[in-house]
């Protein structure tokens, strides 16, 4: 793993306390600003004494170019020796060489024995063949070359060596005291500015204190203390009306729980109250309009049995329809206090085998019909989570009402199973029976909503309403598809797994070799 030492110091940065930050960041800008004016300085007088070095020795070397013309041309090495020793009073000045027309030395001086060019064989320290035209530096020199002309003809040559000691020596001392000075700006810059940054870090150290005070507490009628009138003024401003629109509306919240907290009691009363008008209800339907039921039933009975003979036909039809209609009145108060009692139970919820509770109803419904004989294929292993006795009575229903649809049929076949598609798990209860016009499919779920007569198929309109509730309290869903004439197909699901509207939902049948099987 590489480690970045410019993220890890933006890091170190990052968690610093803003008067440090303040710090660094006053200290950065005045170190760039004195490194970078002294830098400038420096480079200024460093090109202001070269310049100097050659304005004047370019200036002494024609002078003594000049006085060396009548020397030269009389070969007078008296006075050009005394012309070149002008020099040797000036400290900077190592070498001076005078040449005639052929780079002979005339005349010459050297402060330094030892020194040698590489264009120099001699013991002299002159170059042998020095440049005409010569105005270079190189670390150590400076050196300048000035041709004696007479009437127009080169006659000789004189040649200067300047040492770069002093310039050299000067800008170290140029440079040391650009230091010393900087040192002192940044210093003074570091006083001034810790004692100026506390017009900034103390208003927001005050300002934070007091929101961490107001967080502890959680008492929202603290107000900041505003000690300036700029930005930070502002923002204190600001922090303070903040501060006040929360202790507003914390009590309007405080009267508006209080007064819904009264509420809910109210109606937790009144729900209280309507459970048990609800469970007497109950009871009411479950005694009182059931022994009238079994009373009109078995006294029709016993009227048809005991004084059949002496009744007529229109009385034996009469008596019968009372007791189908009693008979139907007891079915359909059974199934509104099934209604009652689902909407009621409580949850919960046990992992069991879905396919062993729909076997059990479809044996039931077998014993019930022996002379019926349905293609029944359950898928095996449906293992799922869900409270068992409400999930029995969803099963009742929806094979119920499969086993019912399908017996005009000559090969009546149901199918019982689940599938996975896009994550979602959906069981379904397939059969080839009547079916219905999907238009109407909103009605199917709705209480006393019946898409057959009676005539066709019996039943109260309460089935589906009953799995639907079961299904919904168990956080699912329930839905179906169908053609009339074709069969019917119910899919559920449990605990939000009902794929989102719009999603592609396709039929998979138990059977399919290839099916997953999954614990839910």
């Amino acid at each position: 793993m590489s480690y970045n030492k410019g993220g890890a110091m933006m890091f170190g940065v990052k968690y610093l306390p803003i008067k440090k930050k303040l710090t660094m960041i006053i200290m950065t800008s005045t170190l760039l600003a004195v490194v970078l004016l002294s830098s400038v300085f420096i480079a200024l007088e460093y090109i202001s004494q070269r310049n100097n070095i050659i304005k004047e020795f370019t200036t002494t070397s024609k002078i003594i170019a000049n006085r060396s013309h009548a020397a030269i041309l009389f070969t007078d090495t008296e006075t050009l020796q005394e012309n070149v020793d002008s020099l040797i009073l000036h400290d900077d000045v190592e070498a001076t060489c005078l040449y005639s027309e052929f780079d002979d030395i005339l005349a010459y001086f050297n402060k330094n024995e030892h020194y040698q060019d590489s264009s120099s064989t001699s013991i002299t320290g002159c170059p042998d063949h020095p440049s005409r035209n010569l105005n270079h530096f190189d670390e150590r020199y400076y050196q300048v070359s000035e041709p004696v002309v007479v009437d127009g003809e080169p006659l000789g040559l004189l040649y200067i060596r300047v040492s770069l000691g002093s310039l050299n020596k000067n800008l170290s001392t140029y440079v040391v005291a650009a230091g010393v000075f900087s040192l002192l700006v940044i210093l003074t810059v570091f006083i001034i500015s810790s004692f100026l940054q506390n017009y900034i870090t103390t208003p927001l150290l005050l300002l934070k204190d007091t929101a961490k005070q107001i967080s502890n507490k959680k008492d929202y009628s603290l107000r900041a203390t505003k000690e300036s009138h700029d930005e930070i003024g502002d923002l204190v401003d600001t922090f303070n009306n903040m501060l006040s629109t929360i202790q507003d509306q914390n009590q309007i919240i405080t009267e508006d729980a209080e007064g819904l907290e009264l509420k809910v009691n109210e109606r937790t009363k009144e729900l209280a109250m309507a459970n048990k008008e609800l469970e007497a209800f109950s009871y009411s339907v479950s005694h009182d309009l059931r022994a009238p039921l079994r009373a009109i039933d078995g006294f029709s009975k016993a009227l048809l049995e005991d004084y059949g003979p002496e009744l007529d036909q229109t009385a034996h039809d009469y008596l019968k329809r009372v007791r189908a209609a009693s008979q139907k009145m007891g079915i359909l108060i059974s199934s509104l206090l099934q209604l009652s009692r689902v909407t009621r139970k409580q949850i919960k919820d046990t992992h069991f085998d879905l396919t062993d509770m729909t076997l059990h109803v479809v044996q039931q419904l077998q014993q019930e019909e022996p002379s019926r004989i349905v293609d029944v294929q359950i898928q095996p292993e449906m293992y799922i989570m869900a409270d068992a006795q409400l999930m029995e009575v969803a099963l009742d229903n929806l094979i119920g009402n499969a086993w019912k649809y399908t017996k005009y049929e000559e090969r009546p076949k149901i199918e019982v199973g689940y599938y996975v598609e896009n994550g979602h798990t959906i069981y379904f209860i397939k059969d080839n029976g009547a079916g219905f016009d999907e238009k109407y499919a909103k009605n199917l779920f709705t209480a006393f909503q019946r898409l057959h007569s009676p005539e066709q198929f019996d039943g109260t309109g309460i089935g589906l309403a009953t799995v639907y509730r079961i299904m919904h309290r168990h956080h699912g869903d329930i839905w179906a598809k169908s053609t009339l004439d074709e069969g019917a197909t119910f899919y559920f699901t449990l605990y939000d797994d009902r794929p989102p509207p719009g999603e592609k939902i396709s039929y998979r049948s138990g059977n399919n070799p290839d099916l997953p099987k999954q614990d839910n």
